[in-house]
């Protein structure tokens, strides 16, 4: 069951499926537009861009949570139990560490687009916003990396791979 604490930080799921939304919508107005001569929409595909980019983003956090990341599983499985255990502590703060180091570049480019009135061709909107959701999802999926290199250590959380290697067969697989 979820804490009231983990409830909360769901911000990310939600936002990223409202984004998912607005791209459909984007999508299907840029193929309705494109149907009736002379009428296409210009900023479609430049929102199209904007949104892609931020579910890409706020999909960090998420991808986290589910253990869907990248990790090198094939290495780590030939370890024994407790190196494994400290190479995913030690993976989740180097990608945590990285996403610190992303999100701070990121703070400095954003503030150069907002001092120079950067703005994007078609939309003419100031670039310093069309950037927040990256760092959002630098600012939650660091939290996130972070909360479960924690549970990792203190035992709250199993193993991604123990995980994996503990769950019963599905109904069907190695069924010959």
């Amino acid at each position: 069951m979820k804490t009231q604490g983990e409830k909360f930080f769901r911000f990310d799921e939600i936002f990223a499926g409202f984004i998912l939304i607005c791209i459909f919508v984007d999508v299907a107005l840029q193929v309705t537009s494109r149907l009736t001569p002379g009428n296409a929409i210009f900023w479609t595909v430049e929102v199209g861009e904007m949104l892609l980019a931020a579910l890409i983003w706020m999909s960090i956090g998420p991808a986290v949570m589910t253990n869907s990341h990248v990790r090198f599983d094939l290495v780590i499985l030939k370890m024994p139990r407790k190196a494994r255990k400290y190479l995913y502590i030690f993976g989740n703060i180097i990608f945590a560490f990285f996403l610190v180091m992303i999100a701070f570049f990121l703070v400095e480019l954003m503030l150069f687009y907002k001092n120079n009135n950067t703005v994007t061709t078609g939309l003419q909107l100031n670039k310093f916003y069309v950037r927040i959701p990256m760092l959002l999802g630098c600012v939650i999926g660091t939290f996130r990396l972070l909360v479960q290199a924690w549970k990792f250590g203190t035992g709250r959380l199993p193993l991604p791979i123990d995980e994996a290697f503990s769950a019963p067969a599905a109904k069907g697989e190695g069924d010959a």
